[in-house]
């Protein structure tokens, strides 16, 4: 079928606008049989093109599409976003809905250059338009109806915190606007767009269950080996609290349990270190994952190491001057930053305790740290990572057998117990027989759990064993 021909009967596109947009039929070696380019134009210049056939998958059964190479494309339309700023922008997921959106009336539609994960790992078109969304009075996000578009609208979100974001949802029976388009007309499809929900509805605002916005599913990060399942559950969307008496290694257990979470969960880790330095969790990583000292290793598997290590984590450098204080408001834009920009599920911050605290004149440091923890919770279900705060306790006592802390015993607040979803203290214990042998061991005490059906165990203590030569944990009889 003529590609053209396909568009117009099949899709329901009109000539004139096809023309307009400067979409023609193409014949090219990577797509088999008859094709049609959409052009990427900035500033009226074609730099690009996606190049799709009229048949969806090759005879191998692989996508039958193709795009240009060597060039990182923009937003399908990108020079809409430069013109008519008092109209909404709509953002889809594809050349053909972007198109489906214009003809009902919302030029101002793009697409995603490449469709839509359910990682959301393509944020890098939508960043680099951030300041041109902005200006618009809002934005709908009009997504294909399944996980991957369910979870654009909450991305999108993101990276325009504070700003209108919309969110469509499809009648019956249709996937995406085109769908709306070819089986109920242009009529409906805009009314759906005009229909477009806010994600974030403002405060006070009433409404009911049905106008409740997509919500991710519940994921929970695990470390992916017993005993530690049984302790470890991070739930995206929310926050756990990590303490531990000094010397306890609540931070050397932390970034063993994120290395390991990162692996089986596919996801990065933030993390944001005023008390250990970039090189020293470096070197940790490295006895995780070869057993051997970083400065052994020659220089070839260094770079291996450091470049399989970037896949998984980014490390915020502090800098301990006056003109850059890390007090919340620098939090908030770390962890905005590494969510956003670095796509981190997993934020470690360590340790609160380092942290410029400033209450308000006349609030107390209790409800300075209550507001703050509530603060920090919100960001994470904002954002839908989990934030890991390690907090020192205050000071235990010394008599008799040291006794783990708890959320209850860290300085200044109650807080500490209340917020957090996962409570955990990692403590250091040891027993002499009755020959003189030292026999050692470490604790993780789980003093707080919030959804027990959800993480699938309660509160609860589970020995393990800490190799010291790999800088690891294990269970206690391997």
């Amino acid at each position: 079928m003529d590609p053209m021909k396909w568009l117009a009967d099949v899709r329901r596109l009109d000539p004139t606008m096809l023309e307009a947009m400067k979409v023609r039929p193409i014949q090219h070696p990577s797509i088999e049989g008859p094709a049609v380019a959409f052009p990427y134009i900035r500033r009226g210049e074609i730099y690009a093109a996606k190049m799709r056939g009229v048949a969806k998958h090759r005879a191998n059964g692989s996508a039958n599409f193709a795009s240009t190479k060597g060039v990182t494309r923009g937003m399908f339309n990108e020079d809409c976003l430069r013109a008519n700023e008092t109209w909404p922008i709509v953002i889809t997921e594809g050349e053909i809905d972007a198109l489906s959106c214009i003809q009902a009336g919302y030029t101002r539609s793009v697409s995603v250059p490449d469709g839509w994960t359910e990682q959301g790992n393509k944020t890098g078109p939508i960043l680099e338009a951030e300041e041109w969304l902005r200006k618009s009075p809002h934005v709908i996000v009009a997504g294909d109806s399944d996980k991957a578009g369910e979870s654009l609208p909450r991305e999108v979100s993101k990276i325009l915190r504070g700003h209108d974001v919309r969110y469509v949802a499809w009648p019956d029976g249709c996937k995406d606007a085109n769908d709306v388009l070819v089986k109920h007309g242009e009529g409906e499809l805009a009314k759906c767009l005009l229909k477009a929900k806010r994600i974030d509805p403002p405060g006070g605002l009433i409404t009911g269950f049905s106008d409740l916005p997509p919500l991710a599913d519940r994921r929970v990060l695990r470390i992916g080996e017993k005993p530690f399942d049984w302790a470890v559950a991070l739930e995206l969307g929310a926050m756990s609290v990590w303490t531990g008496t000094p010397g306890s290694g609540k931070s050397t257990f932390l970034i063993w349990a994120a290395e390991r979470i990162t692996v089986s969960e596919n996801i990065r880790c933030g993390v944001i270190a005023f008390e250990t330095h970039p090189h020293d969790i470096r070197d940790q990583l490295a006895l995780i994952r070869t057993g051997r000292d970083f400065r052994s290793l020659d220089s070839e598997a260094q770079a291996n190491l450091e470049a399989a290590l970037d896949e998984r984590f980014r490390l915020v450098h502090v800098v301990l001057d006056d003109d850059q204080a890390q007090h919340l408001q620098w939090l908030e834009s770390m962890i905005y930053a590494l969510a956003v920009r670095d796509q981190c599920k997993l934020i470690i911050v360590d340790p609160w305790n380092e942290l410029e605290h400033a209450p308000q004149p006349g609030e107390s440091m209790t409800a300075y740290i209550n507001a703050a923890t509530k603060f920090l919770r919100q960001i994470a279900e904002r954002l839908d990572i989990h934030i890991a705060l390690v907090a020192h306790p205050r000071k235990m006592p010394t008599e008799g057998a040291p006794r783990p802390p708890n959320g209850y015993d860290i300085a200044d607040s109650a807080a500490f117990f209340n917020k957090p979803s996962l409570g955990v203290t990692i403590h250091q214990a040891k027993h002499t027989d009755e020959d003189g042998e030292v026999r050692k061991w470490v604790e993780i005490h789980v003093w707080k759990v919030r959804k027990t059906r959800l993480y699938g165990f309660e509160k609860g203590n589970h020995k393990v064993g800490f190799d010291q030569d790999r800088m690891s944990y294990r269970r206690l009889d391997q």
